[in-house]
């Protein structure tokens, strides 16, 4: 059985939509299934179901000749490649009344194109997947208007048969488009964050584009799946990822145009999004400059001035701050920060309705209001809130390690600036007491907060009493027996844990550790002496890394 189209649906496609209809529309119900070059060969009663292809220079008698014999014929109407210039009236009137429509293509597409785009036309028909003319260009109006993101969203997904997400760069959901027809929220959550592996996968060895691909998933319930995925990039920044996945049915070249389409006004909203909140942060950036350096002549006009950003300043806050580790190696800070920084909102704002997250002198800062427990179980409260979210960010598989500092709860916001130096003191003397990714609490510092106020003098004096012999044997011996002590210390001197720390038998490990003691003359076991060579192993630490 042939396979037929209107030439209505036909124009809502690329390269048809390209030309412009100049007469005989009222024959747009016209079936197509064929298109043939016009040539004198080419008899008129053999023309039902064809356009016919006139590819034509800029002579009007030329064209006058080779219309006649088209215009009372079978055809579904006429195509005209490559005239540039305006028809005449007598055309134009005979196409209307023959009602054979009438398409001018000013400059020239090639028949190839033609016959593809006719194909795709009849198989999505065939797989009923075809939108009507006035679907379409509302598609295209709702694109070109730059309606809601969500509304957007709808109107692809409904074009496509398929779910269609909006996400942030972290693969935070910003919109989407009738994902609930297809498959449970839930179930939606689950299928984005299973694509999401790959392409940070795919992003970290190829450099950010905005060229689309697919992504094939087979995370899901065991199931495989394409994934179309369209970065939405601007001079080279990343804004986010429109996802089409192919739940219900395989996309095609002519759906691509659609997601493209809807990909570039998704951008545009982004971008106008984006600008007008950067407009915003800088007046809330000096706003929390003042606030964190205590730059406020009362507490009254802090609190007064946070409320215009629904910050209700008059209660105690929590402070602590976010920073990758190594952060001077990397080669893209400027996006692990931004990252980072969406990717802290997303996980606190669902849950704090005052939540005040910025970037400062290449920091995260994190100002969440405290709950009314207090003491003990304020200070666990922090704690475990900043390890759930380092937890989310390892396995979220973020792209940097990341160290967490944390301030005191102080009883008022007036005293935020102080939290906030406690913060980022915890955070510095945090990178030599324990490993990357640390969560210091300012408070867990102990004696190491006293020796950061004491003269370098003093300190070199301290640990090359305690430690000279072992460094100097280590210097002669290629030996590690001062990091072996530092481990030893940091394990609170549990001997298999160290081992493993040092890839080193637990056998091995005791007997340099008797080897440690012989060099220096002391027994580790007494208490005094533990406190004595674990602080020197603390200042070691701190002048290795210059604090």
């Amino acid at each position: 059985m042939q396979q037929f189209c209107t030439v209505q649906e036909l124009v809502t496609m690329n390269p048809f939509a390209q030309a412009k209809v100049v007469a005989g529309w009222a024959g747009r119900n016209n079936k197509v299934h064929k298109i043939v070059t016009a040539c004198p060969s080419v008899a008129a009663h053999a023309l039902d179901g064809v356009l016919v292809l006139v590819n034509m220079g800029d002579g009007q008698g030329d064209l006058t000749r080779a219309l006649a014999a088209y215009l009372n014929s079978a055809a579904a109407g006429i195509i005209v490649n490559g005239y540039g210039t305006a028809l005449s009236q007598g055309l134009i009137a005979a196409a209307e009344k023959s009602r054979m429509p009438l398409l001018v293509f000013p400059k020239v597409i090639a028949e190839q194109e033609l016959d593809g785009s006719l194909t795709l036309v009849l198989e999505l028909i065939k797989n009923r997947k075809i939108m009507s003319f006035a679907e379409g260009y509302r598609l295209r109006q709702l694109t070109n208007l730059s309606q809601e993101l969500p509304i957007l969203l709808n109107q692809l997904a409904e074009y496509l048969q398929n779910p269609a997400v909006l996400v942030d760069p972290v693969f935070q959901l910003l919109a989407e488009g009738m994902t609930g027809h297809f498959l449970p929220a839930e179930e939606m959550g689950r299928l984005v964050k299973t694509v999401r592996p790959p392409i940070l996968e795919r992003k970290q060895s190829v450099p950010i584009a905005a060229e689309p691909y697919q992504q094939l998933i087979t995370g899901f319930h065991d199931q495989a799946m394409n994934c179309f995925v369209t970065p939405l990039v601007l001079a080279g920044q990343l804004f986010g990822y429109l996802l089409v996945f192919e739940a219900a049915g395989p996309l095609n070249a002519l759906d691509a145009g659609r997601i493209g389409e809807v990909g570039l006004a998704c951008l545009q909203l982004l971008v106008n999004r984006k600008s007008t909140e950067e407009i915003e942060k800088k007046y809330k950036q000096q706003f929390l400059y003042d606030l964190l350096y205590n730059n406020f002549e009362s507490t009254d006009e802090l609190i007064k001035r946070g409320r215009y950003w629904n910050w209700e300043l008059n209660k105690p806050q929590h402070l602590f701050v976010v920073e990758p580790d190594d952060f001077k190696q990397l080669r893209n800070k400027d996006q692990v920060l931004a990252g980072l920084q969406l990717f802290i909102e997303a996980f606190l704002k669902p849950h704090f309705l005052q939540t005040i997250i910025t970037e400062m002198q290449d920091q995260i800062i994190v100002i969440i209001p405290a709950t009314e427990e207090k003491g003990r179980s304020a200070k666990q409260y922090i704690k475990n809130l900043a390890n759930l979210l380092q937890a989310n960010l390892q396995e979220a598989a973020f792209e940097a390690t990341v160290s967490f500092g944390i301030g005191k709860l102080h009883s008022s916001a007036a005293e935020l600036c102080q939290s906030f130096q406690e913060a980022k003191h915890a955070l510095d003397l945090g990178r030599f007491i324990r490993e990357k990714g640390h969560v210091t609490y300012f408070e867990d510092l102990g004696v190491i907060r006293l020796l950061s106020h004491v003269s370098l003098d003093q300190l070199d004096e301290y640990y090359q009493e305690q430690l000279a012999v072992i460094i100097e044997y280590d210097e002669k011996n290629n030996m590690n027996f001062l990091e072996i002590l530092q481990m030893y210390f940091q394990q609170n001197g549990d001997l298999n844990i160290t081992a493993e720390k040092l890839f080193m038998h637990p056998n091995t490990l005791r007997y340099r550790l008797k080897k440690i003691e012989e060099l220096l003359d002391v027994d580790l076991q007494k208490l005094e002496i533990r406190i004595n060579l674990s602080v020197a192993c603390k200042i070691a630490k701190m002048r290795e890394t210059n604090l």
